[in-house]
């Protein structure tokens, strides 16, 4: 399984060191400055649409959301059942405060991979941001769980902490 890794630095999908799946990212509000954060967006294995995944990834380096988003779609008609492509269209759709469709994107990634836990983390994330709290810890602690079963360390623990956070126990 090949699998490379992205950077969420100082933009979307910049290139990084292939790790921990493990997206950060505070939601803008409308009209409100992107902001980016130091996290490892790695692909999640091989598929034979793997290389346009990439150039939606590369249009996100350059701050295209719009761009990356039609990428994504493209590779969502062409292959419905392509969990990352909902998955990078959520983060980018995201990015341009459409949350709505971010969600209705990460919960089709969750319903084609019930495993990614990214998935999770991120629509519990906006959930969080639009103020609903219930759903919002519930796909944390599936995050949480998700993270523990697949032995990713560095990802349980940032949820975990993300939990504490939001429960008041920093």
């Amino acid at each position: 399984m090949v699998n490379h890794g992205y950077c969420l630095g100082r933009s979307l999908f910049s290139v990084a060191v292939v790790g921990a799946l493990s997206l950060v990212f505070p939601l803008p509000l409308p009209g409100q400055d992107m902001v980016d954060s130091d996290r490892s967006l790695p692909l999640m294995g091989d598929h034979p649409l793997e290389e346009r995944l990439i150039d939606g990834m590369d249009e996100g380096i350059k701050k295209n959301y719009r761009g990356a988003i039609a990428i994504f779609t493209e590779l969502i008609l062409l292959d419905p059942s392509y969990a990352d492509a909902y998955f990078n269209r959520g983060i980018a759709r995201a990015r341009i405060a459409d949350y709505q469709g971010a969600i209705a994107d990460h919960s089709q990634a969750i319903a084609l991979n019930p495993q990614l836990a990214e998935a999770y983390k991120a629509r519990g994330k906006i959930y969080w941001q639009l103020g609903d709290q219930s759903q919002a810890m519930a796909d944390m602690e599936t995050a949480l769980a998700l993270f523990s079963a697949q032995e990713n360390i560095v990802s349980q623990r940032e949820t975990w902490e993300q939990l504490q956070t939001w429960r008041g126990n920093p």
